[in-house]
């Protein structure tokens, strides 16, 4: 018997969150997008509703939803349309995650194929851990962060909200890392950053800081 859900989001990255429900026996009843012009097409068999004209009906119908979109800032704000629906975000999984004893998941946060979180880790809600990544022992990450493919954190690493870690980045153990953080792919991170900091490189520097109004 197969559970329904809401997806809210159209894009690439999309398409891995549809796969990963489906491999949960999920079943995909509605596709949600912000973007007019995607309204009416199709998407993973599924028709794209308009966001802001479905969402409060579906979620009066108690059907969890999941939010798949990539951008940290898109991704929250989603998110919260969901809550002031009165709806609930539903956490998923991929089969070939590696998860540890002890790991805590916030509501809504996707782990997908590969991943390795291990014991004593806790996630934030609504964060992303793609492809192949690894979050070791005792790490927390903040809410709205995104680890991105092959991305590997030491042990007990802090990532604050709406930070993202490039692919293949690498961060050492017991480093802090701010809120609206973004590290550069590749990077080796080897000090703590600040928030509202991009940084790159090996080792990892900070190059800029973003606006803190509008995190650009």
């Amino acid at each position: 018997m197969t559970t329904p859900i809401v997806v809210y989001g159209a894009g690439g990255h999309a398409k891995v969150v549809l796969d990963i429900l489906r491999l949960n026996s999920l079943e995909v009843v509605a596709v949600l997008d912000d973007e007019p012009t995607k309204t009416g097409l199709h998407f993973g068999g599924c028709p794209i509703s308009r966001a802001s004209a479905a969402l409060a009906g579906l979620m009066q119908q108690k059907i969890p939803a999941v939010v798949a979109i990539g951008d940290n800032t898109l991704r929250a704000q989603a998110a919260q349309r969901i809550l002031n629906a009165g709806g609930h975000l539903h956490t998923v999984v991929h089969p070939a995650a590696v998860i540890g004893s002890d790991v805590t998941l916030g509501a809504g946060t996707v782990v997908m194929a590969g991943v390795v979180i291990n014991a004593g880790a806790a996630i934030g809600a609504n964060v992303i851990l793609n492809t192949a990544c690894s979050v070791d022992h005792d790490c927390s990450l903040g809410d709205h962060t995104h680890i991105s493919p092959g991305a590997r954190l030491g042990g007990q690493v802090h990532v604050g909200a709406y930070t993202q870690i490039g692919i293949g980045a690498s961060v050492l153990p017991g480093i802090t890392i701010g809120s609206h953080v973004v590290v550069g792919g590749g990077a080796v991170v080897i000090h703590p950053i600040p928030s509202h900091a991009v940084a790159y490189g090996v080792p990892a520097r900070v190059h800029r800081m973003k606006n803190e109004t509008n995190n650009r």
